[in-house]
């Protein structure tokens, strides 16, 4: 990317919906134009209720459609596409668990199960893995995509924030077996260089530890954090560093740097906010990533 800078913003949570704007405030803002069409991407793996590190926080969720609407955004969606096999694709029995139900009818917003057969079969130009893929429709004809994961480790991974929810969320049902089956790392790659989102909201409130991403075997892990920025490979570096891993020796990180499309060297990057040195919290490595 140059010599530009990324901005990264680290916020301590208090006040909720204030914490999360705090967070997008210092990164620079949504980026929301006067009627835009915003799809707000969080993470509803499955039927989990949330405060566990499984799924995003829905007041994470919230507060960044009420930031979208203060932006000017025209219309708003919220979309995801629940995870095989422990979410067995129910992306609204995810919705309804973690109550996104109730934002979308408090917001008067759409919801979208990006698994549903309104989908576009893409191109991949230069694919590590894949030739095409099929993506849910409203990630790639929104104007804004908000991408809202919440911060775990994962055992194939290791890393899970916002490179994966992207590359592996907005892929439909069968593709996802398909990524897994090609290469995880490669294909989530793939799939992010085709829906960079606009910005990136981490919910670090509550983390996951260990084997995630599910629990168990993973650890729920209090943090505290929203971690904020438009440059979604340098919020992963940044998320990693606070967990206490070296972001180079994450895969899909350095093969999205190889690709141009973002930064991970944390000299190159701004942080906003709390230093990266006052938040560090060792996270405990999946078993697949102990020597």
């Amino acid at each position: 990317m140059g010599s530009e800078k990324s901005v990264v913003s680290i916020v301590r949570v208090d006040d909720m919906s204030g914490s999360v704007e705090r967070a997008v405030q210092l990164a620079g803002g949504l980026g929301v134009k006067e009627g835009d069409v915003v799809v707000v991407k969080p993470n509803a793996k499955n039927q989990s209720p949330p405060g566990y590190g499984i799924v995003t926080d829905p007041r994470v969720v919230e507060a960044c459609v009420s930031l979208a609407f203060k932006e000017g955004a025209g219309k708003v969606k919220i979309a995801d596409g629940a995870a095989y096999p422990t979410g067995a694709y129910d992306t609204y029995a995810a919705f309804q668990t973690m109550g996104i139900m109730d934002i979308a009818k408090k917001w008067d917003v759409e919801l979208v199960d990006l698994n549903g057969y309104d989908s576009l079969d893409l191109d991949v130009p230069d694919g590590l893995v894949l030739d095409w893929v099929r993506v849910g429709r409203s990630v790639i004809e929104a104007d804004v995509v908000v991408n809202v994961p919440v911060l775990k480790t994962h055992r194939g991974t290791l890393l899970s924030a916002c490179l994966k929810n992207i590359g592996v969320g907005c892929a439909t049902r069968e593709e996802k077996k398909r990524l897994h089956r090609l290469g995880i790392n490669e294909g989530l790659v793939d799939v992010y260089s085709l829906v960079k989102p606009q910005f990136n909201v981490v919910d670090g409130i509550v983390a996951l530890e260990g084997d995630g991403p599910n629990l168990p075997p993973g650890k729920a892990k209090a943090l505290g954090l929203v971690i904020a920025g438009w440059d979604g490979l340098a919020v992963d570096a940044v998320c990693a560093a606070v967990m206490g891993f070296d972001p180079k020796k994450v895969k899909h990180l350095r093969l999205a740097h190889e690709r141009g499309l973002g930064n991970w060297d944390l000299s190159n990057i701004e942080i906003r906010g709390e230093p990266l040195e006052n938040v560090v919290t060792v996270f405990e490595l999946p078993s697949t990533f102990k020597t």
